[in-house]
């Protein structure tokens, strides 16, 4: 495990206006790189939010034409870079239905490649007392495939958001997959990010002895939804090692394979995990 990573975790706060969005992303991608970063991870919603749920209709694309606004933009970053870019999460086309999308993170390479994508599987359908009210699912199809890709020799899983809460398939990135960082792009909700986004991005990273990068939106984005912010790199002990709680901007640092063996080494919880293996 003797790799390392520049990886930068890209916070923004998106609108529902696909063009100003994308500058965004150009300027902090830009930014990312100039700081050393080769891989630059994007959050959830990074070309689109707006007030409601079926307003990301309007910036839904054919990922694999790579012709829309938004696969145009991140292949030219990419090649005018050379770095990788994991979008976090952005509108997919579905064939025969113009209501729902798929909100899918994209990977591609330094030579502008769409090397693979993952669909997000776990919707975000929740009334939270005091809280938010939203219902993914009525604009959104869910995925149902894992995805691990190779990146520049590292192992890194893929996941959006929601997933966060359900750690099984966390361990079938880890264990069954091989994943040594993890991704989790996000636009957690203000008020769930402030009860259970470090927690839970802590719980991760410690249970499966993994690198976790998780951008992330923050502040108010219209009157109807505000995100948390706080986006967080979490080395494979659990420690919170770059944070950045509000504002546009990145964290660039660079992660290793040797503190993943050192953890996994002194605490082999992949071969203890007895019930897991059956």
């Amino acid at each position: 495990m003797a790799w390392q990573l520049a990886v930068a975790a890209v916070q923004m706060r998106s609108v529902g206006d696909l063009g100003a969005n994308l500058e965004l992303c150009r300027k902090l991608v830009g930014e990312a790189a100039a700081g050393g970063a080769r891989l630059v991870v994007l959050p959830e919603c990074f070309s689109f939010l707006g007030r409601a749920e079926g307003d990301k209709m309007a910036a839904a694309e054919v990922l694999e034409s790579k012709t829309g606004p938004v696969m145009s933009t991140l292949v030219a970053l990419c090649t005018q870079h050379n770095i990788w870019i994991i979008g976090g999460g952005t509108p997919e086309t579905v064939p025969g239905d113009d209501q729902r999308a798929y909100n899918t993170l994209v990977v591609v390479d330094p030579t502008g490649r769409l090397v693979t994508k993952y669909r997000k599987i776990h919707l975000f359908d929740v009334d939270i007392p005091g809280g938010a009210t939203l219902k993914e699912s009525n604009s959104t199809v869910a995925g149902d495939d894992l995805e691990v890709v190779d990146i520049d020799g590292v192992p890194v899983g893929l996941s959006i958001c929601y997933d966060l809460r359900f750690p099984e398939l966390y361990r079938r990135l880890v264990l069954d997959m091989g994943a040594e960082v993890v991704v989790i792009p996000a636009a957690f909700t203000a008020h769930t990010g402030a009860a259970h986004w470090h927690v839970l991005m802590r719980a991760r990273a410690i249970e499966n002895q993994t690198w976790i990068v998780a951008p992330a939106q923050w502040g108010k984005h219209n009157d109807k939804r505000e995100s948390f912010g706080h986006s967080l790199i979490v080395d494979p002990w659990g420690v919170i090692t770059s944070e950045r709680a509000e504002g546009d901007g990145v964290l660039v640092q660079t992660l290793d394979g040797a503190a993943v063996e050192k953890r996994r080494t002194q605490m082999p919880v992949a071969r203890h995990a007895v019930l897991w293996k059956r």
